[in-house]
C-alpha cells in the first residue's frame, strides 16, 4: 500500500513533512488535544512537524491515539522528548477495531483535558 510505504519511509528518514495548514493564534490555547494513529509505536512524522512548529511551554497536551494492538507504544515518550516544556497527560489509546464504541476512552480524554 502506498500510504504504508510512505509512512515507513518518513519514519526511517525521520522526515518532517510540510503541513498544509497552520493554527492561528496558538498562544490563545492552554490545552491541546492531540490525536494521531499509532504507527509502529510512534505518531506519524507530521505530528512531530506540528509539535516542532509551535511553543508548547506550559501548555497541557492530551494525547490520544488509535492503534491495532500496540496501545500508546513509545509515543508518549517521544512526544515528551519533542516538547519537554509541555505538561503532557498520560494519554489514551483507542483500539481501532473498537473505535465505534469507545465512549469510555472519549470520557478519559475529556477528563485529562480538564
Amino acid at each position: 500500500m502506498v500510504c504504508i510505504d510512505e509512512a515507513k519511509e518518513e519514519l526511517r528518514a525521520k522526515a518532517r513533512p510540510e503541513l498544509t495548514a497552520k493554527v492561528e493564534n496558538m498562544d490563545q490555547y492552554d490545552t491541546v488535544i492531540l490525536g494521531y494513529p499509532n504507527w509502529w509505536g510512534l505518531p506519524p512524522m507530521a505530528v512531530f512537524t506540528f509539535l516542532e512548529s509551535y511553543n508548547f511551554a506550559g501548555k497541557k497536551i492530551v494525547p490520544f491515539c488509535s492503534h491495532e494492538g500496540s496501545g500508546l507504544g513509545g509515543s508518549i515518550r517521544q512526544i515528551k522528548m519533542t516538547v519537554p516544556d509541555a505538561n503532557l497527560t498520560a494519554g489514551v489509546a483507542i483500539h481501532g477495531a473498537a473505535a465505534s464504541h469507545c465512549d469510555r476512552e472519549v470520557k478519559l480524554i475529556l477528563e485529562q483535558a480538564k
